[in-house]
C-alpha cells in the first residue's frame, strides 16, 4: 500500500511539474506568437467584427440541422464551467490580480485562434453515421493534412482530457452541495441517473437541447447579479483597474513577484476556461448547419469573449470588489473563496446562488465535454459501441469525481490540454491560407449587404480536394 501511495505520489509530481514545463516554456510563447500572428492576418477582425459576430446568434435558422447559436451554446457549455469561478480564484490567488489583465489579454488575442479553428472546423466537416454534421482539428488534421496518425493522437488525447475535466466537474458539484450537508456519493448517483438519461437519449440530440436551455438560465442572471456587485462598490472600480494593470506589470511579492509567473498563470487559466486555440470547441462549431463557414468561426470567437471577458470578469470583480475576501486569500481556495465573497456582498443568499450558479456551470460543462468526446470517438471509428464505452467512461468519472478527490487523473486532464493546444496551434499556422480567404470572402459579401454563402469551388484560393460538404444544400439555412 505504502509502495503504492509512493508511486502515484511520483506521477502527480511528474505531471506537475511537466505540466509546468510545458505551459510556462513552450505552450505560452508558441501560444502568443501565433496570436498575434493570426491577429495580423486577420487584420484585427476579433476588434472590428464584435457586434457583428454577436448579432448572429439572433439570426433566424431554417430547415433542420444543429443552429449557430445551439453550436455557441454547446461550446460556451463546455467553456463556462468551474474554470470561471474557482478558476479564477486560483489565478488570482497565484498570479495575483495581475493575471485577469493577462487572461484578457488571451481572450482578445487568443479569439483570433478561435475564430480560425472554427471557420477550418465548419470547412472540412463531415457526416456521421445518423447524418449529422461532424468536424474539429481530429478531422482537419487527417483530411486535409492527410496525417492520420497525428489525427488519431489528438483524437485519444482530447477524449482523455475532457474525460478527466469531466470528473473535475462532477468533484466541483458534489463539493459545493457538500456545504450543505448533501452526501457526495448521493450527488455522484443522482449526477450519474440524469447525465446517463441525456447522453442515452434517442438520436444523440438531448445534449444540444439541454445546452440550448442551460446556458441563457446560467449566465443571464450570474452576470447580471455581477453587475449589481459592481454598482454596489461603484467608486472602487477606479482602483480596481488600477491594482489589475499594475499588478499585471509589477506583481506583488505575496503573488510571486514575476510578471513571468502572473502572465504564465493568466495563460493556463484562460486557457482552461475559454480554450482559445486549444482545438476542442471547433468540435462543437463543425456541428451547425450555417451558411458561410466564416459565420460559425465569427461566432466561436463571441463564445471566447463571453467566456472571458465577461463572465470571468464578473467573477474577478465580485472577489476583488470584496476586502475581506481578498484577506482570505490562502485560508481559502477555489469555490469556497467565490461563496465567501459572494456573502460579503448579500449576504447567506449570495452564498446560496454561486452554489446553484456552481452546479449549473459545472452541469453544462459535463454535457459539453462530452459532446467533445463523442466527435473525436466518431473520428476514430463511428460506431455505437465506441459511443456507449465513452458514456460509460463519463458516467465512471462523474461518479468517481463526486465521491473522491482524483487528483491524478486531473493532472493528466491539465498535461494533455497542453499538448492538446500545442497540436492544434500548430496546425493552424499550417492552415493559414483557407482562413484568410474564407474571412475575404464572407466580409466582400457582408459589405454587400448579402447573407454571405459559401458553396465547393467558389474560392480558386481554397483546394477542394478535402471539402466534402457545400454543395449548396444550406444556402438558405439562415435569413
Amino acid at each position: 500500500m505504502e509502495a503504492q501511495s509512493t508511486l502515484i505520489a511520483s506521477i502527480d509530481k511528474f505531471l506537475t511539474t511537466g505540466t509546468e514545463i510545458l505551459f510556462n516554456n513552450i505552450v505560452f510563447y508558441v501560444f502568443i506568437v501565433v496570436a498575434i500572428l493570426f491577429t495580423v492576418l486577420l487584420k484585427g477582425s476579433q476588434f472590428k467584427y464584435v457586434f457583428h459576430a454577436g448579432s448572429l446568434l439572433f439570426a433566424k435558422h431554417h430547415g433542420g440541422g444543429t443552429s449557430g447559436f445551439a453550436s455557441y451554446a454547446i461550446s460556451t457549455a463546455s467553456r463556462v464551467g468551474t474554470g470561471n469561478m474557482a478558476g479564477i480564484m486560483v489565478a488570482i490567488s497565484v498570479g495575483g490580480p495581475g493575471a485577469l489583465f493577462w487572461m484578457w489579454m488571451m481572450a482578445l488575442f487568443g479569439s483570433a485562434l478561435a475564430f480560425a479553428e472554427g471557420t477550418l472546423a465548419q470547412l472540412y466537416k463531415e457526416k456521421n453515421s445518423l447524418g449529422q454534421y461532424v468536424g474539429g482539428a481530429s478531422f482537419y488534421i487527417r483530411s486535409k493534412l492527410k496525417l492520420p496518425v497525428l489525427s488519431l493522437i489528438f483524437a485519444v488525447i482530447m477524449i482523455l482530457t475532457y474525460t478527466a475535466f469531466n470528473g473535475v466537474q462532477a468533484n466541483t458539484i458534489a463539493g459545493a452541495l457538500s456545504s450543505y450537508n448533501l452526501d457526495p456519493s448521493i450527488t455522484g448517483i443522482v449526477l450519474s441517473i440524469i447525465i446517463a438519461f441525456i447522453l442515452l437519449s434517442p438520436g444523440r440530440t438531448a445534449i444540444i437541447k439541454a445546452c440550448t436551455y442551460i446556458v441563457p438560465v446560467m449566465a443571464i442572471p450570474f452576470i447580471l447579479f455581477g453587475l449589481v456587485v459592481i454598482l454596489m462598490n461603484i467608486t472602487m472600480i477606479p482602483h480596481v483597474f488600477y491594482v489589475i494593470i499594475t499588478q499585471a506589470f509589477m506583481p506583488e511579492a505575496a503573488f510571486g513577484g514575476a510578471i513571468g509567473h502572473t502572465m504564465a498563470t493568466g495563460l493556463r487559466r484562460g486557457l482552461f476556461s475559454n480554450e482559445a486555440g486549444m482545438g476542442g470547441a471547433p468540435h462543437a462549431a463543425a456541428a451547425a448547419t450555417t451558411t458561410h463557414p466564416a459565420r460559425q468561426g465569427f461566432i466561436q470567437m463571441f463564445s471566447v469573449f463571453t467566456d472571458t471577458l465577461i463572465i470571468c470578469s464578473v467573477s474577478g470583480f465580485i472577489l476583488l470588489l470584496s476586502p475581506e475576501a481578498m484577506a482570505k486569500i490562502g485560508e481559502l481556495k477555489g469555490i469556497n473563496l467565490m461563496q465567501y465573497a459572494m456573502n460579503t456582498h448579500f449576504g447567506q443568499f449570495g452564498s446560496l446562488f454561486i452554489t446553484l450558479c456552481v452546479v449549473l456551470f459545472a452541469f453544462s460543462s459535463i454535457l459539453g465535454n462530452f459532446f467533445y468526446i463523442q466527435t473525436g470517438v466518431t473520428a476514430i471509428k463511428d460506431s455505437k459501441l465506441s459511443y456507449y464505452i465513452v458514456v460509460v467512461m463519463t458516467l465512471m468519472l462523474v461518479l468517481g469525481g463526486s465521491i473522491a478527490n482524483l487528483t491524478t487523473i486531473w493532472n493528466l486532464g491539465d498535461f494533455l490540454m497542453g499538448f492538446m493546444a500545442l497540436i492544434n496551434i500548430i496546425v493552424l499556422v499550417m492552415l493559414y491560407k483557407p482562413v484568410t480567404a474564407l474571412l475575404n470572402n464572407y466580409i466582400s459579401q457582408w459589405n454587400q449587404e448579402k447573407i454571405p454563402v459559401y458553396i465547393k469551388g467558389d474560392i480558386p484560393e481554397i483546394e477542394t480536394d478535402a471539402v466534402t460538404q457545400w454543395d449548396g444544400s444550406d444556402a438558405d439555412s439562415v435569413k
